[in-house]
């Protein structure tokens, strides 16, 4: 695991506070079907996964759907989320 590119990636998809607020960290276990998670942190987390892959495409389907207006623009606006993703094809599809 890359612990550096991990954490720029909690940083940049808003996740920092939602991990603070769970008992164990990124470690505390999710309950079926991500019952025990808001919609916002289950797109959250989904959109952390794909950036920290480091993919040649990425395929983003409405990611800002279930993520308050708030967080959707400070997530947009980050500069280091574009450099997480930075000389990969992005598709983003926004409906």
């Amino acid at each position: 695991m890359d612990r550096q590119r991990y954490d720029e990636v909690i940083r940049v998809c808003c996740l920092e506070k939602d991990l603070e607020m769970m008992d164990y960290g990124d470690q505390t276990e999710i309950g079926e079907r991500g019952i025990n998670l808001s919609g916002g942190q289950k797109q959250r987390i989904q959109l952390a996964r794909a950036v920290y892959q480091d993919c040649d495409v990425y395929l983003l389907d409405d990611v800002f759907s279930a993520v308050d207006a708030h967080t959707g623009s400070e997530i947009f606006k980050v500069q280091a989320f574009y450099s997480a993703l930075c000389l990969n094809l992005i598709l983003l599809i926004l409906c």
